[in-house]
């Protein structure tokens, strides 16, 4: 497509050329044809036009050529141009439908570990007391009960700080995700109806 719009402009570049030169050259015999008219009235015409006329109608015939060449080549460019901002205005909304996608993941996949961490911080909480220790603790022979009573209290006590820490960083990044997701449908919304617009004009 870029290739084609570069044909394009230079087709017009030159056709601008050929319609400036042609009212250069045109330009300087016009008006001596027209002081030759004024100082001939009273002379009678000439029976058949001059090689000269037939070189200005010539003239006059490439202009009015490379002027419409002229107007149909920018109404190409216009078109080209239209197409363009189209490619662009696609390209802008799959980035925002794809960005808006992945936040939607994430956020998915934090729902899905916050449940499943938050199940192991609530089995946890009960296995903390000093009864359920006990149980815990029961067919393991020790000489150093307490000893093992406290490592076993320690394991939990790290595993309960781990996962609050991990539910806390989770709940801190869900508004921020959430916000840039509605940034992204608002983006996606915008870019749609500018899509649309924009294929409507080029009908």
């Amino acid at each position: 497509m870029h290739i084609h719009q570069f044909f394009r402009r230079d087709r017009l570049a030159r056709a601008c050329k050929y319609f400036v030169w042609a009212m250069f050259i045109c330009g300087p015999i016009c008006v001596p044809a027209v002081h030759a008219q004024e100082a001939g009235k009273e002379q009678t015409p000439p029976a058949q036009t001059s090689p000269k006329d037939d070189d200005i109608e010539q003239l006059r015939k490439m202009v009015r050529t490379l002027s419409a060449e002229v107007g149909r080549l920018k109404a190409e460019v216009a078109k080209l141009e239209k197409y363009k901002q189209i490619d662009y205005l696609r390209e802008q909304l799959m980035k925002e439908e794809q960005r808006a996608e992945a936040l939607q993941r994430e956020l998915s996949d934090i729902a899905a570990r916050e449940t499943s961490l938050q199940k192991r911080l609530d089995e946890i909480e009960p296995q903390l007391q000093p009864d359920r220790i006990e149980q815990s603790l029961a067919g393991v022979g020790s000489t150093r009960p307490e000893d093992s009573r406290d490592a076993l209290r320690n394991q939990l006590s790290n595993e309960k700080r781990k996962i609050q820490a991990q539910l806390d960083q989770f709940r801190q990044n869900r508004p921020r995700l959430q916000a840039s997701l509605s940034t992204a449908e608002a983006s996606i919304a915008n870019l749609r109806q500018r899509l649309n617009e924009a294929m409507r004009d080029r009908r």
